[in-house]
């Protein structure tokens, strides 16, 4: 009689396990599924959190080296590229270098396409440290922004 007991109270453990488990995700797909009427996910789905999250502004994407070491009395050219967004306007560029370089391209120049490269050139005339600096100016939906941008020159 005791085994009959056990066995079956081992039975009814294993019923009630199964079906509060089956209750368990049945409550998390409700949550996931509800409220969407004949769409199919609610509002806890991921799939719909991700049209929650505020969107993020595009930004000019620039990339220029951070380092670059150069040989004294050398002309180097160094690329800017760049991507800009349709909502940027009217970008211009500004190049300053620290006293022991000479600029040979311009120090001001525009960018007037949405994706491109420009070259920046310059002669290290001492052995040292120095700094390039690139300030980019632009209008994004009409209101003005600023980029900056440095690269450090080593010269030897």
């Amino acid at each position: 009689m005791k085994s009959d007991t056990s066995t079956f109270l081992s039975i009814v453990r294993k019923v009630l396990v199964t079906f509060s488990i089956m209750f368990a995700g049945s409550t998390t797909a409700c949550e996931l599924h509800a409220g969407m009427n004949e769409m199919g996910f609610g509002f806890q789905h991921p799939l719909m959190q991700q049209h929650l999250m505020p969107q993020r502004d595009a930004m000019i994407d620039l990339r220029i080296d951070r380092k670059r070491e150069v040989n004294k009395n050398e002309e180097v050219a160094v690329p800017l590229r760049y991507v800009v967004p349709s909502n940027y306007e009217k970008i211009s560029v500004e190049v300053t270098t620290s006293s022991g370089l000479i600029l040979v391209s311009d120090d001001q120049f525009r960018i007037n396409k949405a994706m491109g490269k420009h070259n920046i050139s310059f002669v290290a005339l001492e052995s040292g440290e120095y700094e390039m600096l690139l300030e980019i100016y632009a209008l994004k939906n009409n209101i003005p922004v600023t980029y900056t941008r440095k690269m450090k020159v080593v010269v030897s």
